[in-house]
């Protein structure tokens, strides 16, 4: 198992415990320093304050189980407006807001809409042509329009 497994599955029950999801893990290194950047999401969104508690946990955690010989940073943060959009979980999050639904074929136009509803099979979308139902399956992405 390599280092970016190892600390994910030291960290996740602490992050999932606080009510949070662990949405993407970058591990990068810089002559002796390692950069640990660690992106969460939850229901009811992230805030600065909740990045400091987690961070003070995953150090605890990283230090108790010696992950690193040298030094390391933690950065805890929200994955932001622009992140890709690809689980339901992620979808129904966006609920009531404006996304482009970006297709695995090729030659399928993106859709832009209204996201009304979301269940483990497939997003509804509000477009000017009256509601759309779409395929988990077939979405490469969704973003948010801002």
């Amino acid at each position: 198992m390599n280092l970016k497994n190892k600390i994910a599955e030291l960290i996740l029950p602490s992050i999932e415990e606080n009510g949070y999801d662990l949405v993407e893990l970058k591990l990068s290194r810089y002559k002796q320093n390692n950069a640990i950047r660690i992106f969460v999401d939850s229901d009811n969104g992230v805030k600065l304050e909740d990045c400091a508690k987690l961070s003070k946990g995953i150090d605890v955690l990283l230090e108790d189980n010696n992950m690193f010989r040298s030094g390391y940073t933690i950065e805890v943060s929200s994955p932001g407006l622009d992140r890709p959009l690809q689980t339901s979980k992620e979808f129904k999050r966006r609920i009531g807001e404006q996304v482009q639904i970006l297709f695995n074929q090729a030659d399928r136009s993106p859709i832009n809409g209204e996201l009304t509803g979301v269940d483990d099979l497939s997003v509804e979308l509000l477009t000017k042509e009256g509601t759309q139902k779409i395929d988990l399956a077939g979405i490469k992405m969704g973003k948010i329009i801002l």
